[in-house]
């Protein structure tokens, strides 16, 4: 399963390289925000739990991934899914596993042929079905852990955490959130990429890794499995 998916996103990023050396360098600076609304799905999200595209979020300099991790950090098939409504009055992503220990990611991998930053600004994060729930969180990109932290959701309104982190020069950042992906969605996730010096962007297996290693850093890391709310 893993192998799969590090050779999936190997031959994407390939395509992506291949496709901005075409189009040449973007603005020098730029902010952009990822909201899950109806079309974060292909040909749109028309029922409850749909599956959110693969790269949906992805803009010229930044490809974007949302990912499903089980037990272990290992990138599993599913994705993310939309829920229009319900998550602090919210649409939001999530995961359709009720475990209460599956996690979601967003990854946020650097196409810029000229290299840059990417800084993770902010994400909004809601609980289902309008309720409290507790939400872990984990930054990483391939220099590691970049930070943790925990969120309890506001039943009326989306609770926004402010990260403000950018990744090593050239690096990729991953947002994880869970491991009660199920009840805890996230959205409106906040990201600016920073073209400012020169550089070789890394080669699309450096990305891969850093997804398989997943599984060893989950090793190490303490869990905190909570009783899930039931939809």
């Amino acid at each position: 399963m893993v192998w799969g998916f590090v050779m999936k996103f190997a031959g994407l990023g390939a395509v992506l390289a291949l496709v901005l050396s075409a189009s040449g360098p973007s603005a020098l600076a730029a902010t952009h925000t990822i909201v899950y609304g109806p079309g974060a799905c292909a040909g749109g999200c028309v029922n409850d739990g749909d599956q959110i595209s693969e790269l949906f979020g992805s803009v010229p300099d930044v490809a974007v991934q949302n990912l499903r991790l089980a037990d272990g950090y290992v990138p599993v098939d599913g994705g993310l899914n939309y829920w229009p409504g319900d998550f602090s009055g919210s649409s939001v992503a999530y995961v359709e596993d009720s475990s209460g220990s599956t996690r979601g990611a967003v990854a946020l991998f650097n196409n810029n042929l000229g290299g840059g930053y990417i800084t993770l600004v902010s994400a909004d994060f809601g609980g289902y079905p309008n309720a409290a729930v507790d939400i872990g969180w984990e930054l990483y990109s391939t220099t590691g852990t970049i930070s943790t932290g925990s969120v309890t959701t506001n039943p009326t309104a989306l609770t926004t955490v402010n990260f403000n982190v950018t990744a090593a020069y050239n690096q990729p950042i991953v947002l994880i959130f869970g491991p009660d992906a199920y009840n805890g969605g996230v959205q409106n996730i906040v990201f600016r990429f920073d073209s400012t010096r020169p550089g070789a962007v890394p080669e699309p297996t450096t990305w891969a890794l850093m997804i398989a290693g997943f599984g060893l850093a989950g090793a190490g890391l303490r869990r905190r499995v909570r009783a899930g709310v039931t939809a």
